[in-house]
């Protein structure tokens, strides 16, 4: 049984891969996106976000990382949020 907090947590990171998502498709990036914010590796240096946007509410802003799937269309992303 997960608590309060968890939940919260969970909606929270869901809410903000769809917006990164979203993001990913208006730019026209990537028609197929993967989350991966698993893989670490991506937002290391010497790494370089591909794009920044602000967040919804202007808190701060989002550094989206992408990597290429091999032999397809779709595109893996991780993001960091840096709040202000």
């Amino acid at each position: 049984m997960k608590t309060y907090k968890e939940l919260r947590e969970a909606s929270w990171d869901d809410r903000i891969d769809s917006y990164v998502a979203t993001e990913i498709k208006k730019r026209k990036l990537a028609k197929i996106v993967v989350n991966a914010t698993d893989d670490k590796k991506m937002i290391l240096p010497p790494n370089k976000p591909k794009f920044k946007f602000p967040m919804d509410r202007g808190s701060g802003v989002i550094s989206v990382y992408l990597r290429k799937m091999s032999g397809s269309a779709a595109v893996a992303f991780n993001y960091k949020v840096e709040v202000k």
